[in-house]
């Protein structure tokens, strides 16, 4: 991923940014203030829900714990330019109208969806469409969140809500989701290790 002129290692795979990429497309079918601060909280609520209902992630990347809740660095990094994205310069651009807002510069591409994304997809825009990112903002870090928990668990609630840190390398713990159910469990563990073998073949 370029920036500025530097390079920067993306710990995403291909398929991971194709689908990152295009579904941002496919809300912003829906969504016509497709912001930042959304998308982020979006891709969170997508994986959030995947990993809950099935044990399988959604895209499979990780949220660290920062201020404004679970936040996929490089995603942010990619988006927070005044250019255009870097990482998603294939999918996505920001609108002419507004640079707040980013738009689809190419056509859906289902090929990295199964029918319970696209479906689970649907699911979360209805939830969202219609709210504010304040309230995704608010919603990320309720009584019972995953940033809440995870913030807890390692020590840096206090710390986030007092402002005293923006941000955080601890990433949301998604097992955490699983207090009962040891098959959901298992499936998530051996997603994640199915995804880091294919990381060090990437590499």
């Amino acid at each position: 991923m370029q920036e500025r002129g530097k390079f920067i290692k993306v710990g995403y795979t291909k398929n991971q940014i194709d689908k990152i990429g295009n579904t941002i497309i496919y809300l912003g079918q829906s969504i016509s203030d497709l912001t930042k601060t959304k998308i982020l909280k979006i891709l969170f609520l997508l994986e959030e829900a995947a990993i809950k209902t099935t044990g399988q992630p959604f895209v499979g990347i990780d949220f660290q714990l920062w201020k404004l809740g679970p936040v996929a660095k490089d995603v942010f990094i990619d988006l927070s330019s005044d250019e255009s994205p870097v990482l998603l310069q294939s999918y996505i651009e920001r609108d002419l109208t507004d640079n707040r807002i980013f738009k689809a510069k190419a056509s859906f591409n289902n090929d990295e969806f199964s029918a319970n994304d696209i479906k689970l997809m649907d699911t979360i825009i209805e939830f969202v469409k219609d709210k504010p990112a304040a309230y995704l903002i608010k919603h990320t870090h309720g009584p019972n969140s995953l940033w809440r928990k995870s913030a807890i668990q390692y020590g840096v609630l206090e710390a986030l809500e007092k402002e005293l840190v923006n941000n955080t390398e601890y990433e949301v713990d998604f097992t955490l989701l699983f207090p009962n159910s040891s098959y959901l469990a298992d499936k998530y563990q051996d997603s994640k290790e199915n995804l880091e073998f294919v990381r060090t073949l990437k590499d």
